[in-house]
């Protein structure tokens, strides 16, 4: 089988489930776990936060220009070469219109809104958690030198989280949430299937014009900050800026707002069961490798770029991503051996790994199996490895 060929069949594979595939298991535990250490935006820890000095802001931009600048840019404005390929667009920082926050619709972040964002990353998406690859201070100077780029948040030191509406004890009722769904409007953007497509959601546009589609409830990987109860309720109060999402805060009584959860929680589920994609193959029988190489992709490309092995030898790559691509994470695959060696959808904190062995010496490009982005950045996604 070609590259090509294969390239083809697993962007299909992986664009069918790349907002299913949620990032979040550390490197020493098992890449099966990962949704489930992936907490929910509410849920996710808040570490202490070190004493703040004159060196955290300049720590802040030497590990922004090192992991963020390929996708918000050198001046925080969301147009790093990465950008262009990335749905949803990334931040722009020097705009304030900050989707995941625990206060009132048009306000900033709070720090700790920052620092969770940061840690955990959003699902479907190009941003990572950050947790597994950068310690708790690290990820505090990340939230000093990212309020740089927005002046407002000089004098924002007061923001506080808004007060979510307690549950009403047990009482749900999806059937009248489907009522409160038809009632708020939700349809014109959602659709009455609440597939994302309705009469509004083609001419729906984020704050710089941009066209932005409307959330598929019936697929529990699109939301962003987790698919859980308060987690909705919480969109629902704090809506999402720079979006059409707006604040319901004090439109819907509490009841209303848990039923509509319930409701919207009632219409989502798995898919078909015939979307998995294979995420590692690689050749069997070898036994046990007689060199296990290190290969991570960052800012969309390889470290190390060129391996070197001998003829013969059994190899194991263990393989590791540093950002998410456009939410299926990233691959590799060997040219010409790409039916029986390929790694596909290694997400940050879930790494993978594959063994092979090759018997003819000579050069062999590597490249992303996974459909990350498209075509500008695939070149830069590519390695060799040699064997002697």
């Amino acid at each position: 089988m070609t590259r090509h060929t294969i390239r083809r069949g697993l962007a299909i594979l992986s664009l069918l489930t790349a907002g299913v595939f949620l990032a979040g298991c550390s490197s020493s535990r098992p890449a099966a776990d990962a949704a489930s250490l992936t907490p929910p935006f509410l849920d996710t820890p808040v570490a202490p936060r070190p004493a703040m000095t004159s060196a955290t802001v300049a720590k802040g931009k030497q590990l922004y220009d090192a992991n963020c600048i390929q996708c918000h840019g050198a001046e925080g404005k969301g147009d790093g070469y990465g950008a262009p390929f990335l749905v949803p667009p990334p931040r722009d920082f020097t705009g304030g219109q900050f989707k995941f926050r625990t206060t009132a619709g048009g306000l900033l972040p709070t720090d700790d809104d920052l620092f969770r964002t940061i840690s955990r990353g959003a699902n479907g998406t190009g941003m990572p958690p950050w947790k597994y690859l950068l310690n708790d201070d690290e990820r505090w100077a990340l939230v000093e030198y990212v309020k740089s780029f927005e002046p407002r948040f000089t004098n924002a030191r007061t923001l506080k989280a808004m007060a979510l509406p307690d549950a009403p004890g047990r009482s749900r009722d999806a059937v009248h949430g489907k009522a409160v769904y038809l009632k708020m409007q939700c349809e014109k953007c959602h659709g009455e299937d609440g597939r994302g497509v309705g009469p509004s959601s083609n001419a729906m546009v984020d704050a710089k014009g941009r066209h932005v589609n409307g959330r598929d409830f019936t697929q529990p990987g699109s939301y962003r900050t987790g698919w859980t109860e308060r987690e909705i309720i919480r969109t629902l109060e704090t809506g999402m800026n720079g979006v059409p999402m707006p604040s319901y805060t004090g439109v819907m009584s509490k009841q209303d707002e848990y039923d509509l959860v319930a409701y919207l929680m009632s219409i989502a589920g798995p898919g078909s069961g015939n979307q998995k994609r294979q995420l590692a193959k690689g050749m069997e029988g070898l036994g046990a490798p007689d060199r296990v190489i290190t290969l991570r992709e960052h800012a969309w490309k390889y470290e190390p770029a060129e391996i070197h092995v001998k003829r013969g030898e059994v190899v194991k790559i263990e393989f590791s991503a540093t950002d998410n691509g456009l939410g299926a994470g990233h691959g590799f695959a060997l040219d010409g051996l790409d039916q029986s060696v390929f790694i596909n959808g290694a997400m940050v904190g879930a790494p993978l790994s594959v063994t092979f062995r090759v018997d003819t010496p000579g050069r062999y490009k590597f490249y992303c199996a996974t459909q990350c982005s498209t075509t500008e950045l695939h070149p830069k996604m590519n390695g060799v490895l040699i064997v002697n």
